[in-house]
Order: C-alpha cells, then structure tokens, then sequence
C-alpha cells in the first residue's frame, strides 16, 4: 500500500544541489558567465565611463565569489573566503608586491640614460602610492577572480607557468570591448599589452602561492602597476616624459626580466601541483591551501 510523505523543500531540492556541488564545471561555467558576460555587456552596449571604470570591472572579483558558492555552496564559500583574504603571513609580499612594477620602471629609465642625480624625491609621489580610484577600480575590482579563484582553479591542472599564461591572456582577452577602440586597434600595441599583463600574471602565481592563495599580494602588485609610470613621473620631472614606460614600451623588456625570474625559480614555475588531482568541489579541497613547497621554504 502506498502512503504519503511529507517532503520539505530542502529534501526535494538536496539531490539537485547534491549534484551541483559535485559537477566540475559548475563553479568555471559560473565564473565565466559572470566575468565575462557582465563586463563585456555592459563595454558593448553602455557608454558611460564612469560605470565603464568602476562597476562592470567589479563583476570579475564578484565572479570568484559566485563560483565558489556553485561548486561549494556555503561552505565552499567560506573556505574560499577564509584563503582568499587572509592577511596571516602576507606583509612581505604585500610589500613585494607594490615594489615590483616601481624597479622595474625605475630599471628601464636607468637603462635608458636616465641619471640618478635627476630624481626629486617628492611627498606626491608617495600620495601616488595611495590612490583610492587607482586601488579599486583595477585590483580590488578583479584579482579576486583572476587570482582568487581562475588561478587556483587551473593551479591543480598545471605547472604555475602555463597557468600564468592561461591566466594573463584570459585577462588581456577580457580588455577588449574597453579597449577596442584603442589598445586593440593596433595590433603592436595589442601584443605589448599582452606582454605587459603576462609579466604581471607571473609574479602574481608565486606571490599568492607563497601566501597559500591569499589574493591581497595580487591587489597590491596590481595597484602599482597601474600607478608605478605616474609615479616616476613625479620622482623625475624634468625628465622627457616619452622616455617613460607605458603603451608598447617597456613591454618586453619587463616580460624579459619576468621570465629571467621564471628561470631563477623553475622549480616552482615548472611542478605541478602536489596533490596531481583536478579537484573541483570545494568540499573535495579545491579551494584549500595548496601547500606548495616553494623555492628556500620548507613545507610543514
């Protein structure tokens, strides 16, 4: 005989989540959806550079939380927010992470002609350092999907320089609509574009993995390479500013220095993940820690 049963929302719905949680492109279908489809939306079809600049870019870091929660639910959530903005052992790397575009701005000037005796250390040039718009429009706005969670994604499928790689031209893609007009309209500026944002791609992977997927590190790298040609503009006033690095130049010579660092660091840049599993769900781990040994680190 046939009895009836109530059956609560969370029952009748658990077998679907069950398998949302479980399906390994639930999370990179949604990251895509979202980072891609608001974006480029918006640069198409709506002309206003002030949502241009500060809300469309916004969806990609926004697209890292989504996917998370569509591969973990709430935990899985939780997990990627715990990693992704912690702060324990960052400073260092924070530090590094600012550093790096200034040195090598500075290196290309030196290499250029460029005197010491001509820098005027200048209190604006240290309030350059400290722009709001230049912090949230880019950094903020972005690496907690790029780094947060499409890297570390791709972290357990691929040695960190071929998800550099992967990592950096999906980000130059991403540009387009916002810059068809004017980056890619010429196809050199397009590939020193290219090169320029691969450079950053690779010193981001090992600054967030030494940081065991805290993407902070990554926001302050982004923020000075969005800000490091301003500042030199400052340290060196009386400098021809054609001299200074931006558009197609420099490109490559900061690319050049970025895989000179790839080679100093091939250990890293060239193992696979240990754990040699793609995992997906955010239950299965896939947004823990990767516990890396990195190079003159021991791993615990």
């Amino acid at each position: 005989m046939l009895t009836s049963k109530q059956y609560s929302v969370a029952e009748v719905m658990s077998p679907f989540m069950n398998l949302m949680t479980r399906h390994p492109l639930a999370g990179v279908c949604t990251y895509f959806l979202i980072a891609f489809g608001v974006p480029w939306a918006g640069w198409f079809f709506v002309h206003d550079e002030r949502l241009s600049l500060w809300l469309f870019p916004l969806f990609c870091s926004l697209a890292g939380f989504a996917a998370s929660f569509a591969e973990g639910g709430k935990a899985g959530l939780g997990t990627f927010c715990r990693r992704v903005l912690s702060l324990s052992h960052t400073l260092p790397y924070l530090v590094l992470g600012a550093l790096i575009p200034l040195a090598f701005g500075l290196s290309y000037l030196l290499g250029k002609g460029v005197s010491l005796s001509d820098f005027v250390l200048s209190p604006a040039a240290v309030m350059g350092l400290t722009l709001g718009a230049a912090l949230i429009t880019g950094p903020v706005a972005e690496e907690f999907g790029w780094r947060g969670y499409l890297q570390h994604f791709l972290l357990g499928r691929f040695a960190p320089f071929w998800v550099a790689v992967v990592v950096g031209c999906t980000w130059w893609a991403w540009h387009f609509p916002l810059y068809r007009t004017s980056v890619f309209a010429s196809p050199l500026v397009a590939v020193s574009f290219l090169a320029y944002l691969l450079t950053w791609s690779i010193f981001m992977v090992y600054l967030v993995e030494c940081c065991a997927g805290s993407v902070w590190p990554a926001v302050a790298l982004h923020w000075a390479a969005n800000t490091h040609v301003d500042i030199l503009r400052v340290l060196l006033p009386s400098i021809d500013g054609s001299l200074l690095p931006g558009g197609s130049k420099g490109s490559l010579y900061y690319l050049a220095a970025a895989l000179a660092f790839v080679v100093f660091n091939h250990r890293f840049f060239f193992t696979k993940q240990r754990s040699h599993h793609a995992l997906h769900a955010t239950a299965s781990g896939s947004f823990a820690p990767s516990g890396r040994r990195l190079p003159g680190r021991e791993s615990t």
